[in-house]
């Protein structure tokens, strides 16, 4: 699926808050003009032509633009979600504010109330078409839910450049998005499957634990109770368990799986809390678990620095949504872009963690 779109057209919507639990950190929508966010101000951004640019943030996962193809100076870009100061979603927001900023937008707005409430999202969203001008603006939104279906429509019928980060949505399910740039969360479960059956040597048992039950979440598990059954046969999978989004809890739930099964050796979170429920129960239970989650939060990282999980998917929420920016500019001056553009999610052990603290500094100093 790659066809081209030179305004808006198509979207989907996938319901993820039940995977997103969220410390609230501010309210509603704030604005971060450019020039002051923790991102490189337009003064700074490279003057040359795109073709002998050198974005500072570009990396193996994605290059990004390092100047807009056209002038942005003028215009604004907003970032609509839900579960404000999430550490996942601000990670997400910070690849926004980023790349907004090298393109030298006007401002860069998240707009998002602080928890996993999609009414609030759509009268976010309801404000910023009744009170911007079209051509002035594009929107980003990171992940999506049935509820912004008209929401989206009623931008792209306007004019506006509708892009979406995260989620591979297919194309018409949601009229009016012009395209989505994601990851494949089936394919790092594959990947995490290859590391762990190759560090437990092919022996042992692994558990699978989902923050909860639902479509994406249950596709990671299959992904990787198939691909290990197909690897490594010799191992016996667990059935997977919902571990919640309660730390505590779910750290109770992981050493109630270890001292169930004494030989598990391995296990798979899919959730972006995992990596420190695993980490807990390893260090209340003294065994060696070979544990691999997503998400590059601080948490997650310090947990495979510190020895206390193997390895982490890298999924690339950060780049993504750079890509969505990138997207939705070139759509605003007036360019085409493919609807699908998948991005990899690489599994990263102890050695690769440098780039990913980079990142969470910037979060960290946004404060």
């Amino acid at each position: 699926m790659n066809s081209k779109r030179s305004g808006p057209t198509g979207l989907l919507v996938l319901a993820l808050a039940a995977m997103f639990v969220a410390a609230a950190c501010g309210s509603g929508a704030s604005t971060v003009a450019p020039s002051v966010a923790p991102s490189v101000a337009p003064s700074d951004a490279p003057s040359v032509a795109p073709s002998e640019a050198t974005n500072p943030n570009a990396n193996d996962v994605y290059s990004p633009l390092a100047t807009a193809p056209c002038d942005v100076s003028e215009k604004n870009i907003y970032f609509l979600s839900v579960l404000k100061g999430h550490p996942t979603l601000r990670l997400w927001q910070q690849g926004f504010l980023d790349q907004a900023g090298i393109l030298g937008y006007k401002t860069a707005t998240i707009a998002s109330p602080d928890t996993a409430d999609w009414a609030a999202s759509v009268a976010l969203g309801e404000q910023i078409l009744a009170t911007e001008t079209v051509g002035d603006y594009a929107m980003v939104f990171g992940f999506v839910d049935p509820t912004q279906k008209d929401l989206i429509k009623k931008f792209s019928d306007a004019g506006v450049p509708v892009v979406v980060g995260h989620v591979e949505v297919p194309e018409g399910e949601y009229p009016g998005l012009d395209g989505w740039a994601a990851f494949d969360p089936v394919k790092w479960a594959a990947s995490a499957a290859d590391a762990i059956g190759e560090k437990i040597n092919g022996t042992g048992a692994v558990a699978i634990t989902e923050g909860s039950f639902n479509a994406v979440e249950d596709a990671v598990a299959k992904g990787f109770a198939d691909r290990m059954a197909e690897k490594f046969p010799n191992v016996r999978v667990l059935d997977p368990q919902e571990e919640g989004f309660d730390p505590p809890v779910a750290i109770a739930k992981a050493v109630a799986i270890l001292q169930a099964n004494p030989d598990v050796v391995g296990a798979i979170s899919t959730t972006g809390a995992g990596p420190v429920t695993w980490a807990g129960a390893a260090d209340q239970t003294g065994r060696t678990v070979y544990a691999i989650g997503p998400d590059m939060t601080r948490p997650n990282l310090d947990a495979v620095r510190d020895g206390k999980i193997y390895g982490l998917a890298a999924q690339p929420g950060y780049e993504e949504h750079e890509m969505a920016v990138d997207m939705a500019t070139t759509l605003l001056c007036g360019g085409t872009v493919d609807y699908a553009n998948e991005l990899p999610a690489p599994i990263v052990f102890a050695d690769g963690l440098a780039p990913y603290y980079v990142i969470v500094d910037r979060i960290d100093a946004r404060g």
